[in-house]
């Protein structure tokens, strides 16, 4: 060995070096063959004359095809390339690693193919690695080798990381016997169904993911497995392209009010036949535009975060929003997330166990959501036994879940399926905005209506003409909104290089946004605030349009919702009562009268506690103030397990609370109330001296603390005041406190002639 030069050929050292004698950035990829059905670095296979030729073609086609490949030598059963990449960014460099791969795969498929090998009809795999010498992100050193010796030491670096990643990749390059796995990828044959996205804000559809099923068994298909078949066998491309058309060709809704996540494989990128615009063209002939798809990319474990990146960048170059499958709350995973920083995240939900009392998840998920929040990206919980965990999502704040089960093409029972998931969806919702006040009809605003056909130059002689407008509702014939068009995103849209001939006399449908945010005027403005903040990023600030009964009544804008909260929030800070946090008197005066000028029969009913001051001079304010607490605590408790109720809860004052509901049984309510305080009332009590003594101080045959409800149902409204539903409670209160123990005393009202009479002859005066 020369002692100057070392054993480096100074041929290939001059090859690696551009012509001002800078080098390269290079590595080195190991093809190796191996029998049978295991293999790795222990084992030793003497594979036939025939084969090592064969090795020989393929490490010379790459050669002679790929001008990047600047020499090779063949081993025993394999051979080394030693290559150089000219890409000036290290993610450019590592696509072009990964591209020369996919090259050497395709190469070696063909040539075992045209030249018949019979190891190719046996069991055994071909494994590739790839190592850095310099300019990757596993290069031995940053800076460029400088002479011999320091080749030397980056070629060995380079030949071990190539080595390592060679046997340590879970999937190999190709799998023999090349016949089976062309004839199982051949024969699979597959349909696609439709697994459903819904909204957790309001139990609305929000998309479909496309799912491959086998349509002898009926049962899902891993696209992941799949994909890492197709492309061992080289068909990833055809499989993908089938996969997609079929996908897009059978979508349940084609107007753009429902998104389609497709799932497409990362390492379709390195395919030379796969071209910008390709899956576009598929999706405006289904009459479907970019924004309607949400590309869900599907990666294995051993494919790099640079082909990942390459991939995301390629289909958002087109206008298509990514998503990213396998979040997991680990630490390695949100990382992957932040830095790739996809529009969706599918988080599977398995770590959950379904409670919705389970303080440590909930905590756990409103952290993760808070990430994705912080980095704008949407997260859609996917898993099994959805309904299960609906709760703890809801509660933690979850924006979109995906359903378990898969719609087919007639839809009758998913359309059953999702509106009875939509009710229990926003039964959680309301548990969760329980005492809520205040509704989107106090926010709306008027604004102008158009319907689909009209052309963009009309639209945007509207804007110029009232400046104070922001934007425009797309309705159809009967006023249900269809899109809408914010001024900021027309005139962008109009401001580009070709923007007025392009779009100045087309239908403003064609642009418009297909899937806006639109809400019931009914709706808390608390609810419709989370729902806005769950959107995608771009569409963050745009307008809320408000509907009554699903026609059109005005829109508004996040700043008047986001006002409306703290503003709202002050007052309710001003009237809570600072013991139990509960809404005090005049936010219960306001729910009354909400109430009773709704119309709508519900029920009202009073807690008061019995032998309270004894209690606190028997054991202490801070007892007394405990127990306070506690009372509250089984109110809010009993009505947030109540489905489809409407409820409210207050403090009055000292012992008094009060319960308004709807939708619920209310005796079956006032009995949970009764039989949970006599559960955990024992805690605050225990042993006592003395006997117990009423408010004028004289004894009482009783045990202790007892809880008197007077329950009134108000099945007809006309009449009635807040003043005089006050004083129809106390009588009745009265009649409870009467009784001994834990007790319930419940009168049907309804109208109260004696107002009515008397309102109209203030009329008539």
């Amino acid at each position: 060995m020369n002692e100057t030069n070392g054993w480096l050929d100074q041929n290939i050292l001059r090859r690696w070096t551009n012509k001002d004698g800078l080098p390269h950035h290079c590595g080195l990829f190991i093809v190796r063959y191996y029998g049978g059905q295991e293999s790795g670095p222990e084992r030793k296979d003497n594979p036939s004359p025939r084969l090592a030729n064969i090795l020989r073609a393929i490490a010379l086609r790459v050669s002679k095809i790929e001008e990047q490949v600047r020499g090779w030598t063949l081993s025993e059963t394999g051979f080394v390339l030693a290559v150089s990449f000219m890409e000036d960014g290290a993610n450019e460099r590592e696509i072009s690693a990964g591209r020369l791969a996919f090259l050497i795969r395709d190469t070696a498929q063909r040539v075992l193919l045209d030249f018949r090998c019979p190891e190719a009809k046996q069991a055994g795999v071909i494994r590739c690695g790839f190592g850095w010498a310099f300019g990757g992100a596993d290069a031995t050193s940053e800076r460029p080798p400088t002479h011999a010796g320091d080749w030397e030491n980056a070629l060995l670096g380079a030949y071990e990381a190539a080595w390592q990643k060679m046997f340590f990749s879970p999937v190999p390059m190709i799998r023999f016997p090349l016949a089976e796995a062309y004839e199982t990828l051949t024969g699979l044959e597959f349909e696609v169904r439709y697994s459903p996205i819904v909204s957790l804000s309001d139990g609305s559809l929000y998309g479909y993911e496309a799912v491959p099923v086998d349509p002898a068994k009926g049962t899902r298909i891993d696209p992941q497995a799949i994909y890492a078949q197709a492309d061992q066998t080289g068909k990833l491309f055809e499989w993908d392209r089938r996969f997609r058309e079929t996908a897009i060709r059978g979508l349940p809704s084609r107007n753009g009010d429902v998104k389609l996540f497709l799932p497409v494989p990362a390492k379709i990128i390195f395919d030379p036949r796969l071209y910008p615009g390709s899956t576009l063209r598929r999706i405006e002939a289904a009459n479907l535009r970019p924004e309607h798809v949400v590309l869900v990319i599907i990666g294995g474990d051993n494919e790099s975060a640079a082909m990942t990146e390459s991939a995301l960048k390629h289909y958002r170059n087109q206008g298509f929003h990514i998503a990213l499958s396998g979040i997991e709350p680990g630490l390695e995973s949100l990382r992957r997330m932040a830095d790739m920083h996809p529009d969706y995240a599918l988080m599977h939900i398995g770590w959950m166990s379904g409670s919705a009392t389970d303080p440590v998840e909930e905590s756990l998920l409103q952290a993760l959501v808070g990430v994705a929040r912080k980095e704008r990206i949407v997260f859609i919980a996917c898993g099994p036994d959805l309904e299960k965990h609906l709760p703890g999502l809801v509660a933690g704040g979850m924006n979109y879940a995906q359903v378990n089960w898969l719609r087919d093409g007639s839809g009758e029972k998913t359309a059953k399926l999702l509106s009875a998931l939509k009710e229990r969806i926003q039964a959680e919702v309301n548990k969760k905005f329980l005492g809520a006040t205040g509704t989107m009809s106090e926010l709306i605003n008027p604004v102008k209506q158009f319907d689909r056909d009209t052309p963009v130059s009309e639209v945007s002689r509207h804007f110029e003409l009232h400046r104070e407008a922001q934007g425009i509702v797309i309705a159809d014939g009967s006023g249900k909104p269809v899109g809408l068009v914010m001024k900021e995103k027309l005139l962008q849209l109009l401001s580009g290089q070709f923007g007025l001939p392009l779009y100045w006399n087309r239908a403003v449908g064609k642009i418009m946004d297909t899937h806006p945010m639109v809400v019931e005027d009914s709706i808390t403005v608390d609810q419709a605030s989370q729902m806005a903040m769950a959107r995608e990023p771009d569409k963050l600030y745009d307008a809320v349009i408000i509907t009554r009964e699903g026609i059109v009544t005005g829109i508004t804008s996040i700043r008047s919702m986001l006002e409306w909260i703290s503003q709202s929030r002050m007052t309710a800070a001003q009237w809570a009562n600072p013991l139990s946090g509960l809404p005090g008197n005049e936010p219960i005066r306001r729910e009354l009268i909400r109430r009773l000028a709704d119309g709508r029969p519900f029920a009202v009913l009073y807690a008061d506690l019995d032998y309270f001051k004894w209690y606190n001079d028997q054991y202490g304010f801070q007892r007394g103030d405990e127990v306070i607490r506690f009372t509250g605590e089984t109110l809010i408790e009993v009505v947030s397990a109540q489905l489809n109720c409407e409820c409210f809860v207050g403090h009055i004052g000292g012992d008094d609370f009060i319960v308004i509901s709807s939708g619920s049984d209310s005796v079956e309510l006032a009995n949970e109330v009764i039989r949970r305080f006599e559960e955990g009332i024992g805690t605050y009590t225990g042993k006592h001296k003395g006997p117990v003594l009423d408010r004028g101080g004289h004894p009482v045959e009783a045990s202790g603390l007892s809880l008197s409800l007077s329950l009134l149902l108000c099945q007809s409204t006309g009449g009635w005041t807040p003043e005089s539903l006050s004083e129809r409670a106390a009588l009745l209160k009265k009649k409870a406190k009467q009784l001994r123990g834990n007790t319930l005393v419940w009168e049907a009202i309804a109208d109260n002639v004696e107002n009515r009479r008397k309102s109209a002859d203030l009329t008539a005066h």
